[in-house]
């Protein structure tokens, strides 16, 4: 079978990380498999070396996302039909092109979040109000949906009448043989992974750090991942104004997969503070090195870790604080590492990857 893949928007971060492992696992599982890769050249040079993967690419897919999108309606069924794909796979979750049949995946939920949405500017809500209509309009039109979690399922059949078969298969993450996580205490290290985004609320966990700090708790802050501007003013601001804080946090910017898994094993907690979310992959990930994870109240964060006495409130600044302090206890996080360690392995990549290959050639 050869199954196209239209990558079109996809360029980093966890679409680009399931994309990988896709292709990577969907080769050792299945020998008769190839796939047509229509990306751009950054996405693209990942499979160079795949005798099973062609890669097409054009400018338009190596501008911006509105020219990608463009490059679907001129180019995409070509590409497909002269590869004589089987069946395209979506895991973008918009496809514009003419080319039948097509399996997509839901992998954005800020579209469907109003709450969150008011957090952007004007043209950033114009901008996924779009997303939406585009990810609906893909749905409808498409042999099947794959959707990561049963909430994003039930939130997304809300917006819209769908009669299309659909199917939850959670990401697959690499598990790992043992825990890894040992507990550093002196001082506490925190760890936040994640770019910067009204949603995923920095700077009210520097702000909690830094009354923790003032109160005499012994707790360094690492922030990883693209700087928003806006946070970062806001959060400079804190630190030129209490020396203590700024001698305690950290704000790494963007780091490669490999220098993330370094930060791992280095810390006491993981914090995850964002508050729509489809499937994190980064705290799939976290789960895997067994690491004690504190994180917010919202679906489907919740449902993801052992959530005993590790959730809060973002939007009240106590709750974020006492849940910190309630789990600055080698005890306790060694047994949330243990409960993580053993949680993480419910998302089994192989088993992923198959059910979804299973899916997609069950529905052409």
């Amino acid at each position: 079978m050869i199954i196209g893949i239209d990558a079109s928007n996809i360029r980093t971060g966890g679409g680009r990380k399931h994309l990988e492992d896709f292709i990577i696992y969907s080769s050792r599982l299945y020998d008769n498999l190839k796939f047509t890769i229509v990306s751009n050249y950054m996405i693209n040079e990942s499979f160079a070396n795949f005798n099973n993967v062609e890669c097409k690419s054009n400018k338009l897919l190596n501008i911006n996302s509105l020219t990608s999108f463009l490059s679907q309606l001129i180019y995409s069924k070509k590409y497909f039909k002269n590869s004589k794909c089987d069946v395209v796979f979506v895991p973008g979750g918009i496809f514009l092109s003419r080319f039948r049949p097509y399996i997509t995946m839901s992998q954005n939920m800020l579209p469907f979040d109003n709450e969150e949405i008011l957090k952007f500017n004007f043209s950033k809500r114009i901008k996924f109000f779009l997303i939406k209509i585009f990810q609906l309009r893909t749905f409808k039109k498409s042999n099947g949906i794959i959707f990561l979690t049963k909430y994003a399922q039930n939130t997304i059949f809300k917006s819209g009448n769908f009669d299309k078969k659909s199917v939850v298969i959670p990401h697959g993450i690499k598990q790992r043989e043992i825990n890894l996580y040992q507990c550093k205490t002196k001082p506490f290290e925190i760890l936040y992974v994640s770019d910067f985004l009204p949603y995923k609320n920095q700077f009210k966990i520097v702000k909690a750090i830094n009354n923790l700090i003032n109160k005499g708790y012994d707790i360094n802050l690492k922030l990883i991942g693209r700087v928003d501007s806006e946070q970062l003013r806001e959060i400079n601001t804190l630190r030129y104004n209490n020396e203590l804080l700024d001698n305690r946090l950290q704000i790494f910017g963007y780091k490669s997969n490999e220098e993330i898994l370094d930060h791992y094993k280095k810390c006491s907690i993981f914090l995850f503070a964002s508050t729509c979310e489809n499937l994190p992959f980064i705290l799939l990930e976290a789960l895997s090195f067994g690491l004690p994870v504190l994180t917010t109240i919202k679906k489907p964060m919740c449902d993801i870790v052992y959530n005993k006495g590790v959730l809060f409130d973002i939007n009240n600044p106590s709750s974020i604080e006492q849940t910190i302090i309630d789990n600055l206890d080698k005890g306790r996080l060694s047994k949330i590492s243990e409960e993580n360690f053993n949680l993480s392995k419910q998302y089994i990549i192989e088993k992923s990857v198959k059910q979804s290959i299973d899916f997609i050639s069950t529905n052409i």
